[in-house]
């Protein structure tokens, strides 16, 4: 089941970061991450306390700090993205995103066997080949660049992390309070750049965006119930698998052979954390 979850939530997060980038062909980013995110929450304020067997504030605070790491990592991403070089800041991000909750789950007692770790090492090599653009920005590689590309994907790292610490009974309201949380900052930023907040338009991509990212966080959450913090971060971070497949089915993108092994590598991750 945990396989299984975190496979789901890989393919929610890359089906909501290719619905997201087409949104953002026409409103801001500021515009789509507070779209998303209020859409998102919604509903799961009418859910969650129809689900939850429980929750507590150690819970609800966790989960809004995940909220907030995940959303600090974002805007990292966006700001090291226009910096530049896209070409070593992406994969460094996507790496250490998944393999910081590698790390904390280690320092907290996780423990697995062999063909799990070589599991993992795949999954790693295939998120960094994933990443990687297909064509490289030549600009000059600053220190601060690198140091905002760790940042980001450390951010999102523990996002990852905090919700494994929240207490299975009390899903979904850990990602409540990080959505609520995140839309209050968007929010204030937004007010503070005096930035446009409502969405010009593609509000069918939007809906489908927050739908997506808001689903990957919660099958996220309870995939951790399953199994241990290590390989289900890593699973759920193979999402550049389902961004580039859904570009070459939706936008007939050319699938070039460094993806085809990418994509192997994150297939044979699969199999031997499955096996696991």
């Amino acid at each position: 089941m945990a396989v299984f979850l975190s496979l789901v939530t890989a393919l929610l997060y890359g089906s909501g970061d290719f619905l997201g980038g087409l949104t953002s062909r026409r409103n801001s980013q500021i515009q789509v991450l507070i779209t998303i995110s209020l859409i998102g929450v919604a509903p799961l304020w009418v859910l969650a306390p129809l689900v939850a067997d429980s929750v507590s504030l150690n819970d609800v605070f966790l989960g809004g700090a995940a909220g907030l790491a995940g959303i600090g990592g974002l805007g990292l991403l966006y700001r090291g993205l226009s910096r530049g070089p896209m070409s070593v800041f992406a994969p460094l991000t996507a790496i250490v995103s998944a393999a910081f909750p590698v790390i904390w789950g280690l320092a907290r007692g996780d423990q697995q066997i062999f063909r799990t770790w070589i599991g993992i090492f795949l999954g790693l090599v295939g998120i960094f080949t994933l990443a990687f653009p297909e064509h490289k920005d030549g600009s000059r590689l600053s220190t601060s660049v690198v140091y905002e590309a760790i940042l980001a994907g450390i951010g999102f790292g523990l996002f990852f992390a905090l919700l494994s610490e929240t207490a299975a009974q009390s899903a979904p309201w850990p990602i409540v309070s990080g959505r609520t949380s995140a839309a209050v900052v968007l929010l204030g930023v937004a007010l503070i750049r005096k930035s446009a907040i409502l969405p010009t338009g593609g509000w069918a991509t939007l809906l489908g965006c927050a739908v997506c990212d808001t689903g990957a966080n919660v099958a996220f959450l309870f995939a951790l119930h399953y199994g241990q913090l290590g390989p289900v971060a890593v699973l759920a971070s193979l999402y550049p698998a389902a961004t580039v497949l859904l570009a070459r089915l939706v936008l007939r993108e050319h699938l070039t052979p460094r993806r085809v092994v990418g994509l192997v590598f994150a297939l044979g991750a699969v199999v031997l954390v499955g096996l696991g």
